[in-house]
């Protein structure tokens, strides 16, 4: 009824979904552009079990990068292929297996087309050239087969920033909006020796093109509140990526003369973000390396410009306390720096199912899934950068910073990198002239591509199951009927290789402090794991009386080695008190050992660090000693139906975590290393190993370079709330109207207090809350949808209104202006399906139809991406035709 709907909007759409993945820019995604997943109960995509027609689908090879969490990319799914989505929002391991804590996602694909079908949909809102999706399906069925192929390609257009007004404020209205303290133009700081040592004779700030370039000058604490040039790095990023998919599914059912019925299945689907858009360059987390010598032409020539620079003549040597390449662009592209992400998929199925000659069903199945993605994003080398400075770019080797015998700085093909204003022609945004600038003073394209490397990995997923199971009745009689059963098994093998690039292996190539050779991004360690899980179940249903079924159900997994074994069992009960309502409950344990991934290795996440007032490195490690994590949950609820078009539910669910598998919190370290340095007490001081410091003979707040955090089994969690869903439909003739509502409210989800180092890290109630101070998502408390529907004839007309609840920015007013609260949101959409009797559908909708932007929330891009939407009144066609048999 709301037309040909994309199934990352129809998840995002979702109830129960919160803290979805999805938006396909850096700050939302984190690395993951071009993907999205499910996110039942806000508990974490990775505790949500998605299956494809029953069967599971291995992870995409990278996980969420501030939670470990590995997810299944829903966007590899061919839209046209699927026919209906099941959703089971109760805690499933008893049954689906030891993933399914929050609950499981079923997507079951078409059996029954008949004919050729093929369609295509195209959108636009303010500030796009419009994505499109195309998709054909070819069915043919036969007397006892059939067979039925989709494909679908799906085009993203690029969307920069700066085409949302809301998407780029100044530095007063929200200073966490995008702005760094450590910019190009930066801050020179003049050094004499004094024996073996260097003292500061002064601080020069390079302000004087700062604003001409796009930038503003402002009070900066680290340099005791003078005032220094700060950029703003969102104006060279996107909303959305490019993004370009190619996705085929194919399908084959057949019965056999035996009453054996066979089901074949393949998937393949391959997912590019070409040119991923991100800052001319990253800040680097280790400043003392970046040295001039009084030789260096642009320092002569802005010594000669500004006499009240005269410090930086007099100095023996000067550090320069900014980054490679900032307001003036990346030399190479002009604006943004580029990186890519490509993501390829395979997935064979089959089962086989059939009935002994004593009436027991039986059932086996095979399926084996692999994803392979790589990840290229730039960075600027350490040694390279220090070596240029000097006047060895080019001939000195980037990675090492070593300078072939006989090089004379800026001679023979060396070259200087100039951090000085005046090697900057022009702004990398609008294109407005540095009248500061010198020509022949400026950074060469080949100087900027010999400065940078692409940090890149290669990662592969895959995944075997093997699952058998066998049913029946068992001739006991209870008082409501015959006693069914079953059991089964399963074996699955999961493997996780990681292949890093040359350059970003640290086996190869550690660099100069252990985290690699570039300024910002940490490198990797290769890997190549893997783990098998075996697994029995049994299942009783149980009519106790003709209104009451009891279902019980048992699950014993085991992991092997440290993780070790999980017996989980459920019990659910339905009674039907009466003809209109029924009462329902059921009760489960679940487990979930640790996925590969977060086992060994390393990754850096590129997080805001608010007393530096930038974004820092935050390194994350593995941990071989994680336990699983178990979980209890409870639901209970009521389904009414009055058999005159009115019908309601209403569930309260309750889940129990112990022993959370998360990642420690680079805000909560940043605090707790804070405090220790303000205290005498050395028993704090452990947490200061977690931080790397500019400098660590003196360290301080602002001081930050980089942030060491590791996956660890967390507080205990406990989390509780309500759905509501009512519908009310009456006949009219020949037409029908619905009206009908649903909503989630989430009455807790409340956190224990843990330690880090020895650190009490309090916890709380995080409903209502933004949580970007923690491992948890945005929880708003409340989420409701309305929605009218009219349908006459071939037409359908629905109108549906959507609410987000208003929740608060934990962390405080960031930004002065006297609220941390991120605002309510309403939307309205409206839709119209035409299903004509030529076997044409044409559907029109308009989404967000007063164009609302997404509240205001301190952040990068200035809303909250997990929560709303924010591409404002959205414009789409779709049309779809139908050749042959049908349906």
């Amino acid at each position: 009824n709301e037309g040909a709907k994309g199934l990352r909007s129809l998840i995002r759409n979702l109830g129960v979904s919160s803290g979805v993945d999805g938006q396909t820019n850096q700050f939302s995604s984190n690395g993951l552009e071009g993907t999205s997943n499910v996110n039942l109960r806000g508990l974490g995509a990775a505790r949500t079990l998605v299956l494809i027609n029953g069967r599971r689908q291995t992870y995409h090879p990278y996980a969420i990068g501030e939670q470990a969490q590995l997810f299944i990319d829903t966007n590899m799914i061919p839209s046209a292929a699927v026919g209906r989505i099941e959703v089971l929002k109760d805690g499933a391991a008893a049954i689906y297996g030891s993933d399914a804590i929050a609950g499981v996602v079923n997507f079951i694909t078409r059996s029954d087309l008949d004919g050729f079908e093929i369609g295509g949909d195209f959108s636009q809102f303010d500030g796009t050239d419009g994505d499109y999706n195309l998709n054909a399906a070819y069915g043919l069925q036969g007397n006892n087969w059939n067979w039925v192929t989709s494909v679908g390609y799906n085009y993203r257009n690029e969307v920069p920033l700066l085409e949302k007004d809301w998407g780029i404020l100044p530095y007063t209205d929200n200073p966490v909006g995008g702005w760094s303290a450590i910019s190009n133009p930066g801050v020179f700081i003049p050094q004499v020796a004094t024996g073996s040592s260097f003292t500061t004779i002064g601080l020069v700030p390079d302000n004087a093109s700062c604003e001409t370039l796009g930038g503003i000058v402002v009070p900066n604490p680290t340099f005791g509140g003078a005032p220094t040039c700060r950029y703003q790095f969102t104006q060279y990023d996107n909303l959305v990526e490019e993004e370009e998919r190619y996705q085929v599914f194919s399908e084959y059912n057949r019965t056999f003369e035996n009453g054996i019925d066979m089901h074949l299945e393949g998937l393949y689907g391959y997912s590019d973000v070409p040119a991923w858009k991100t800052s001319p360059s990253y800040p680097p987390q280790v400043l003392t390396g970046q040295v001039l010598s009084p030789d260096h032409p642009g320092l002569q020539q802005y010594v000669a410009d500004n006499p009240s620079a005269a410090s930086l003549a007099a100095a023996d040597r000067i550090l320069y306390f900014g980054r490679s390449f900032a307001l003036g662009g990346f030399p190479a592209t002009g604006g943004s720096q580029e990186g890519f992400r490509t993501y390829e998929s395979y997935r064979l199925a089959a089962d086989v199912t059939g009935q002994f000659e004593n009436g027991v069903n039986w059932n086996a199945a095979l399926s084996w899934s692999t994803t392979e993605g790589e990840r290229i994003t730039n960075d600027t080398y350490i040694a390279g950068f220090a070596a240029a400075l000097q006047g060895f770019g080019l001939c000195a080797d980037p990675i090492t910073g070593e300078v072939p015998a006989g090089a004379v700085a800026g001679e023979g093909g060396c070259e200087y990198y100039n951090p000085f204003s005046n090697g900057i022609p022009q702004s990398g945004v609008t294109g407005q002239a540095n009248p500061n600038y010198v020509p022949g003073l400026e950074n060469s394209v080949a100087l900027a591509n010999w400065l940078t490397d692409g940090v890149g990995t290669v990662v592969t997923t895959d995944l075997l199951v093997l699952d058998a199971s066998i049913s029946g009745m068992s001739g006991v009689q209870a008082a409501g009927g015959e006693i069914g059963w079953a059991l089964g098994m399963q074996v699955r093998r999961e493997g996780y290789e990681v292949d890093p690039n040359e350059v970003s292996d640290l086996t190869v190539n550690p660099g100069p402090g252990g985290t690699g050779p570039f300024s910002f991004l940490a490198g990797t360690t290769p890997a190549d794991e893997d783990q098998t899980i075996y697994a029995i179940f049994g299942e009783l249903q149980v009519p106790l009386y003709d209104n009451l079924d009891m279902q019980v159900a048992m699950r014993y997994e085991d992991y092997g080695g440290d993780v070790g074994s999980t017996f989980d069992p459920k019990v659910a009960v339905k009674w039907q008190a009466n003809d209109n309502l029924a009462l329902r409950g059921s009760a489960q344990t679940s487990f979930r050992g640790p996925t590969l991934n977060q086992l060994s290795g390393q990754v850096t996440t590129l997080q805001f660090v608010a007393p530096t007032s930038a974004f820092k490195a935050v390194d994350q490690f593995g941990n071989s000693a994680l336990s699983p994590e178990s979980a209890f949950s409870f639901n209970l609820g009521a389904i009414y139906d009055n058999h005159n078009g009115f019908t309601a539910s209403a569930d309260y669910y309750n889940f129990d975590f112990s022993d959370p598998i998360i990642v420690e919190d680079q805000a909560e370290i940043v605090a707790a290393a804070i405090a220790a340095l303000g205290t005498a007490d050395t028993a704090d001081d452990a947490i200061l190993d977690r931080i790397t410091f500019q400098d660590p003979a003196n360290p301080s707040a602002g001081d930050i370079a980089r942030i060491q955090t590791n996956i660890v089994n967390g507080p205990d969690i406990k989390t509780s709330g309500i759905d509501l869903r009512a519908e009310q439909a009456w006949e009219m003739g020949q037409a029908e109207f619905t009206v009908g509502a649903d909503m989630t409210y989430i009455i807790e989800y409340d956190v224990d207090d843990f330690e880090i180092e020895g650190i009490v890290i309090p916890g709380g109630d995080r409903v209502g809350q933004f949580n970007r101070s923690n491992f948890s998502r945005s929880l708003p408390q409340w989420k409701a949808n309305l929605f009218a529907n009219y349908a006459i004839g071939d037409h359908n007309f629905r109108g549906v209104m959507r609410h987000i609840d208003s929740y608060d920015d934990e962390r405080g007013d960031l930004t002065g202006n006297g609220t941390s609260e991120i605002d309510s949101q309403t939307t309205f959409d409206l839709f119209y399906t035409w299903q004509s009797q030529w076997d044409l559908d044409i559907g029109l909708s308009v989404v967000n139809i007063t164009d609302e932007d997404p509240p205001f929330a301190q952040f990068d891009l200035n809303y909250d991406p997990y929560t709303h939407n924010p591409f404002g009144r959205t414009f789409k066609i779709s049309v779809t035709k139908r050749f042959g048999g049908g349906k």
